[in-house]
């Protein structure tokens, strides 16, 4: 069987593509009450709610890149909204190959090894803000203050994503992201095994 990704795959990767941004805008609305704390974590909401998407994804493709793919479409989505934002790109593509390496390659992946490749992909997301609020948060404040965010709001997302704060917001991120791994795999396990039935 021919283990690279082909023009069926990416037309399936980026319909998954469009079922995660959905659900990534429900986990932006659910992380909103928390405030400066939901912002840092929303990557970890996503992941929990989003298990599903990624697991059926290397259930039905289990290429190599898959995730990789994936993240470049989410970043170009975010990009296409206003949002992009080079040092995110650089963290989430990063962590997207890492959790390929970890899990893509196979469509029989241990769960465990996809739910640490979710936590992975999640926490490059959760880093572009947490590494520019530790290495460079002058110009990473003054970067979104420029592009319509208030200096209040900027303060409050710095807060959750420096120091302590930050290592407990990847903390959050990566068992939120991994738990939803399980929750996914929970939701499909019944089709899962139909399908290889």
């Amino acid at each position: 069987m021919n283990r690279k990704l082909k023009m069926k795959d990416l037309v399936l990767i980026a319909l998954l593509t469009a079922v995660y941004m959905l659900l990534y805008m429900v986990s932006m609305v659910v992380v909103s009450v928390l405030g400066p704390f939901g912002h840092a974590i929303s990557p970890g909401i996503c992941g929990l709610l989003s298990g599903a998407v990624l697991l059926f994804m290397n259930r039905r493709l289990g290429k190599m890149w898959e995730y990789t793919v994936f993240t470049l479409l989410v970043m170009g989505a975010f990009a296409l909204m206003g949002g992009g934002y080079l040092p995110w790109l650089v963290s989430s593509v990063a962590m997207a190959v890492t959790a390929d390496l970890l899990a893509s390659g196979s469509r029989e992946t241990p769960v465990w090894r996809l739910a640490a490749a979710s936590g992975l992909l999640h926490v490059g997301q959760a880093w572009g803000a947490i590494i520019p609020s530790v290495f460079f948060v002058e110009s990473y404040r003054s970067h979104w203050i420029e592009r319509g965010v208030s200096a209040e709001e900027m303060d409050g997302y710095i807060r959750f994503t420096r120091g302590a704060m930050g290592l407990l917001s990847t903390a959050v991120v990566f068992v939120l992201a991994a738990l939803g791994m399980y929750l996914g795999y929970l939701i499909l396990h019944k089709h899962l095994e139909k399908r290889k039935a």
